[in-house]
């Protein structure tokens, strides 16, 4: 029997996806639960593990491909069954050939001169879905291929190489110098989708930015006076989430011509990766408490750092948190996520003098800036979200 091994469940529609690394290669055996290769969306990169046992008998999709949810991106072949029918076809056809051996030795004779009289051909080269499409749709002819995929598998590249060779233009770019080459880092599947995404929000969503200066001071002081304090990315995630509740415009999602209120509060987490920016997502954040909400963070934070979230993991946010504070950065605006309505940026915490009753004081503040989206926050239901933390903060109400 053949497996097709297919994307999760749970990946948003219309998500950029590209393969990442094959784990396996074409003739490997597989066990259930073995991963197979890894996908990279804009916010995480998947591993896909195998449901099934078997051999991985075909990569349809190469690294580096971009493919849709409901692409095929390998086969995996159970051969057992399959033995068993071919077993039964030649004992079919040994039988009928033994009942016509005695009685059609000349016609056999003559088949047989015809079949060698005849020119043999070549296999023909294995071929992913998405090669043998370009080939058709270019005019390009298969048989006279060569593959570069795994186990001599002709992949798109091989086809675009003789596209190129067609309008003249040279198989591989001129040839760079050390100084050259050392000024050009390629970015990473997971990079060029986030780069991507960041220039279509840019261009679409019409974004403002606000800033609050709130006074950190007793937040300061309830976390000292605890022995295990969260960190105060978790902290202000617990805070963000219950302002959420009376700002249903914040927590929305923008569908075009109109938006709708989500009633949990998913709250994406930016964490700097090896591999780049990446979003995890705490889900139903109006009802957890302060310690759920920070044991949670630290465990996707790692699984995000070590490349393991899972599609759930990074699926479904409503409303996005980066803190850039531990870098030291005051104040700093950041890019809406499509879909979303609003980001919150959190500046590092500084003691300053501020005036208090009239009193030149030493307080630590902290700068809260809020990035709407026009179409569906107004200046007045961003301001009124920013006054509402504001206060969650001032109050170290928890």
């Amino acid at each position: 029997m053949r497996y097709e091994i297919t994307l999760p469940e749970g990946i948003p529609a219309g998500e950029r996806i590209v393969i990442g690394r094959w784990h396996k290669e074409i003739g490997d055996n597989i066990q259930k639960t073995d991963v197979i290769l890894e996908v990279e969306t804009s916010t995480t990169i998947l591993e896909i593990e195998s449901q099934v046992e078997g051999m991985l008998g075909e990569i349809l999709c190469d690294a580096g491909e971009e493919v849709s949810a409901d692409d095929v991106l390998g086969i995996i072949e159970d051969d057992q069954p399959e033995l068993e029918a071919a077993e039964e076809v030649a004992q079919d056809v040994e039988e009928a050939a033994e009942e016509e051996a005695g009685e059609e030795p000349a016609a056999e004779e003559a088949a047989a001169e015809q079949a060698a009289a005849e020119p043999q051909s070549s296999p023909r080269a294995p071929i992913t879905d998405r090669a043998r499409w370009l080939a058709m749709a270019s005019g390009v002819e298969i048989e006279g291929l060569s593959g570069t995929g795994p186990g001599g598998r002709i992949i798109v590249r091989d086809v675009e190489e003789v596209i190129a060779q067609r309008k003249g233009v040279p198989e591989a770019p001129p040839r760079e110098t050390a100084a050259t080459a050392a000024k050009q880092v390629l970015l990473s599947p997971a990079e060029q989708v986030l780069a991507q995404r960041m220039s279509q929000a840019h261009r679409d969503i019409p974004q403002y930015d606000i800033t609050v200066v709130a006074d950190a001071t007793h937040l300061i002081a309830w976390r000292k006076a605890r022995k295990d304090a969260p960190r105060l990315t978790a902290v202000m995630v617990k805070l963000a989430a219950d302002a959420l509740a009376d700002h249903p415009r914040i927590n929305a999602t923008f569908l075009g011509r109109s938006w709708r209120p989500n009633s949990s509060a998913n709250i994406a987490v930016a964490v700097d990766t090896p591999h780049g920016m990446v979003s995890p997502v705490l889900h139903d954040c109006q009802s957890k408490s302060l310690q759920q909400i920070a044991d949670e963070l630290t465990d996707l934070a790692a699984k995000a750092r070590e490349g393991k979230l899972n599609a759930h993991d990074a699926a479904e946010a409503n409303f996005t948190v980066t803190n850039l504070g531990m870098y030291g950065v005051t104040e700093f605006n950041a890019v809406i996520w499509p879909g979303q309505t609003a980001v919150l940026a959190i500046g590092a915490i500084r003691q300053e003098a501020v005036v208090v009753s009239g009193a030149i004081l030493p307080r630590h503040v902290l700068r809260l800036t809020l990035g709407c989206d026009r179409r569906v926050v107004e200046g007045a239901f961003g301001a009124r979200y920013l006054a509402r933390l504001k206060e969650l903060i001032e109050t170290a109400k928890m």
